[in-house]
């Protein structure tokens, strides 16, 4: 109950901000800092994409006509109005094009397990002059694979690289990706399509990655769609994954609706299952060395529910994100949670 009054509190206390249009009106110091970090990382982003454009000596690319630049006008649109850039979650990241840099907080309370709290950032820059294929990233505010758990934040390591994305070949696209994590090199190659049966859109995709420190993994994830109207949902999401040093294949199944009853609010629920073919744990947690064994079959259910709310200025989100979970290292018992980010966005949004 404690959970539910601080998402309340949280609600409404935003709510009174954004009801307030003087304040909103009003240039502030907040307001010119944003514009100046904005246009600072379209500023090097553009500097940089023109140097190596010099270095590539790619000169027919350089130039953008106003009928292309229309063309990417109208589709970012498009995406700035959708379930996945408004939620900015994985899904989202693979697909945009702009240039953007974000900053995200996350704090999390759980009963059975320690508090935390994340710093995480993310962007890309789109290098239009180089090449129209190529985007260099850096991410770590959003998990690797489509499920948005805990278990996909215990690496916080920094993420920077290179995307380039080759033309699509009997309807399937790829992306293939050079870069470090921390201080460990990895390439990495997405291959993936889009298909449509009666009222769903499907996208299967399946990645390959090594690093010299995690040695071979790949994925599996695939997305079912079904949109009801203009304003709601309902996604199924189906991920496996495999690693060298890793025993056993990671799976889950996450059955999700999306709601924005309003422009700016957007409501999810979500209820997923994660299981493993050789999932370690321990038969007695509480002894200073417990037996180790191993389990095939759903280890955990989580059920969350999202609030999310772009309030106060077009670039400033803050979304909660109560919870509960029943993990067999807590003998299925209820572990209950409650998640708070404040997401700030800067560039191309």
């Amino acid at each position: 109950m404690y959970i539910f009054k601080v998402m309340i509190s949280f609600a409404l206390l935003f709510s009174q901000l954004h009801a307030s249009s003087t304040f909103q009106a009003e240039s502030t110091y907040i307001d010119e800092t944003h514009k100046t970090v904005s246009g600072k990382v379209l500023e090097w982003s553009d500097d940089f994409d023109t140097m190596l454009s010099g270095w590539l000596e790619n000169e027919d690319s350089n130039v953008t006509t106003e009928d292309e630049r229309k063309q990417s006008v109208q589709f970012s649109n498009k995406r700035v109005k959708s379930v996945d850039s408004f939620f900015q979650n994985r899904k989202y990241f693979d697909k945009t094009e702009e240039t953007f840099m974000t900053l995200r907080l996350d704090s999390e309370f759980q009963s059975r397990e320690s508090n935390d709290f994340r710093v995480k950032f993310g962007g890309q820059i789109a290098l239009s002059k180089s090449k129209k294929s190529v985007k260099f990233f850096i991410d770590n505010a959003t998990p690797n694979n489509i499920v948005e758990t805990i278990e996909d934040y215990k690496d916080d390591s920094l993420e920077l690289g290179f995307h380039y994305f080759s033309p699509e070949k009997y309807g399937i696209e790829s992306r293939y990706s050079l870069g470090l994590r921390g201080i460990d090199p990895f390439i990495r190659a997405r291959y993936y399509m889009k298909l449509k049966r009666g009222l769903w859109y499907i996208e299967p995709s399946q990645t390959f990655k090594y690093s010299v420190e995690d040695k071979f993994e790949e994925e599996t994830n695939i997305y079912f769609d079904r949109h009801f109207d203009n304003f709601s949902l309902f996604r199924i999401s189906l991920h496996r994954k495999t690693q060298d040093d890793i025993a056993g294949m990671d799976y889950d199944l996450t059955l999700q609706y999306y709601w924005t009853p309003f422009e700016n609010i957007g409501l999810r629920f979500s209820q997923s299952f994660f299981g493993n073919t050789k999932y370690p744990y321990a038969i007695d947690s509480n002894i200073e060395s417990p037996q180790i064994e191993t389990y095939s079959g759903i280890y955990n259910y989580a059920s969350t529910f999202s609030l999310r709310h772009n309030i106060w200025r077009k670039w400033f989100f803050y979304e909660v994100r109560p919870g509960v979970s029943f993990h067999k290292e807590h003998d299925y018992e209820p572990n209950y949670t409650f998640r708070l980010f404040l997401d700030f966005h800067f560039g191309k949004f």
